[in-house]
């Protein structure tokens, strides 16, 4: 009851923000909490081609959806406040344009696209038809969360999570019975079954309530600023998911599954992230030009950044009994490549903060060269060394390229805001974010020690709890100087 009744009495913000953490927490944790299920129900090669479907999708979709689903719609959701569904159901045509041209690409040679993508012909399909409806699925939760229509949000988010998983499980216990060889096919089917059959119901709904398929002014604005984002959201999908296409490409599948699981587990912060930033964005672009509420934008800011932190250096001191729960024998020797992961994973929250003042002044140009050359490092270390080293080496690269991409992204964002507002950038507390992302890399890194002293990791571990309370608590109150 006092709880119910504290939530009663808080903010629309704060509200959203709850619920999106919540709905994304229960999401993405089924996903973890399926995991011993699948690594023991399919083989490490098995695990790779669906997570090799994956990287895959990922990295396509950038071009399927032009990158219209990306900060430019937050942009438009302000800009045509008064037509927003005419404005949806507009650029949600554009995208359905590009999915049926990708498709008549692969129609012309889809055994040279089997074959480059290392993907049987009826996941390619799949995946195509992905194309068509899923930008209609992020098109609506991003309108919603805009509109800070959190329950609705959080019920289609949480019921096609455990719609998709149970589905999943039945698949692969079934198969593995009948048709064992069939069982990562089986296994993606059955989830995007559900997934994708949501975002087909939205497809639908938007184009009819929107009622409008071209609007030269919609076209010309999305477009305007998407166009320059596709560099810049294509070369953070390299940055993501072509370690795993380059791993299979030059070690195997099985690596790929090994790899991808580590990721994963070293990535669980981003669950927390994802869901601080969705929230976080908004409520940024609503003050951004407000002087009175920079103080209160810093004094988030750190704090989220700093709570982030923790979560990132507690699962990556936490990763070997993570591992052990999650997976079988076979992954438990790569748990050293998940200190590098999650400094990485960590920069990445450094880069939205930056990347997110830069799309505020429409500098998409200047996030996709940033990221383009973060990508190219990544591209070329990992044809470098995961040849010679093994798939180990893509965890080191990769880091590599995070700290290049956090660093060009901080620099530029601050040299803009000044040229813009004419004085020192105060939208952040850049000093307390450098030294905080040292400190992360750090002690992250310095779990490759620990991991052999159990005692001494959960000690360090309370350590740095106390010392992380006591940092947002000091952020919350405006102690920390700028």
């Amino acid at each position: 009851m006092w709880i119910a009744k504290k939530y009663k009495q808080l903010g629309v913000g704060v509200k959203a923000s709850i619920v999106y953490t919540v709905a994304s927490l229960l999401t993405k944790g089924l996903a973890i909490i399926t995991t011993p299920i699948f690594t023991r129900m399919l083989t490490s090669s098995q695990m790779g081609t669906v997570n090799l479907y994956n990287s895959w999708y990922s990295m396509i979709s950038v071009i399927a959806t032009l990158s219209l689903t990306s900060g430019g719609f937050q942009i438009a959701m302000k800009e045509f406040e008064g037509r927003r569904n005419q404005y949806v159901s507009s650029v949600l045509s554009i995208t359905s344009l590009m999915s049926i041209v990708l498709a008549g690409i692969y129609c012309i040679a889809p055994h040279f696209w089997q074959e480059w993508m290392g993907l049987p012909n009826e996941l390619i399909l799949l995946m195509l038809f992905g194309f068509l409806v899923s930008p209609a699925n992020e098109f609506w939760l991003a309108k919603q969360r805009y509109e800070y229509k959190y329950r609705a949000v959080g019920v289609v988010s949480i019921l096609t999570a455990i719609l998709a998983s149970g589905l999943s499980i039945l698949v692969v216990i079934y198969l593995n019975s009948k048709h064992s060889n069939y069982v990562a096919e089986g296994r993606l089917f059955a989830n995007y079954f559900i997934i994708y059959g949501f975002a087909a119901v939205i497809w639908i709904y938007l184009l009819i309530k929107g009622k409008t398929l071209f609007s030269k002014e919609f076209w010309k604005f999305s477009l305007s600023i998407s166009i320059p984002l596709i560099g810049y959201a294509l070369a953070r999908q390299v940055l993501e998911v072509s370690d795993r296409i380059m791993i299979s490409r030059y070690v195997g599948k099985s690596e790929v599954g090994i790899y991808s699981l580590l990721y994963t587990v070293s990535s669980i912060s981003l669950i927390v992230w994802n869901a601080i930033n969705s929230s976080f964005v908004p409520y940024l672009y609503q003050n951004m030009d407000k002087k009175e509420k920079k103080d209160q934008i810093q004094n988030l800011s750190t704090g989220l950044l700093a709570a982030y932190a923790l979560f990132a250096i507690a699962i990556t001191f936490f990763a070997p009994e993570m591992v052990k729960i999650l997976a079988t024998k076979e992954y438990f020797e790569a748990v050293y490549i998940a200190p590098p992961i999650a400094a990485g994973v960590f920069l990445t929250s450094v880069s939205h903060m930056y990347s997110n003042v830069l799309l505020y002044y429409k500098k998409s140009t200047i996030i996709m060269v940033s990221s383009v050359i973060a990508a190219l490092m990544n591209v070329v270390l990992n044809a470098i060394f995961i040849p010679t080293v093994g798939y180990q080496a893509a965890a080191y690269t990769t880091l590599v390229a995070y700290i290049i991409l956090a660093g060009l992204e901080g620099f530029l964002a601050v040299k803009t805001y000044v040229k813009i507002n004419g004085e020192k950038m105060k939208v952040y507390n850049s000093k307390y974010i450098f030294y905080l992302s040292a400190g992360t890399i750090v002690l992250c890194m310095s779990a490759l020690f620990f991991y052999k002293y159990t005692v001494l990791r959960y000690a360090l571990i309370v350590a740095l709890v106390v010392i992380a309370i006591i940092c947002i608590k000091m952020a919350k109150k405006g102690n920390i100087r700028r």
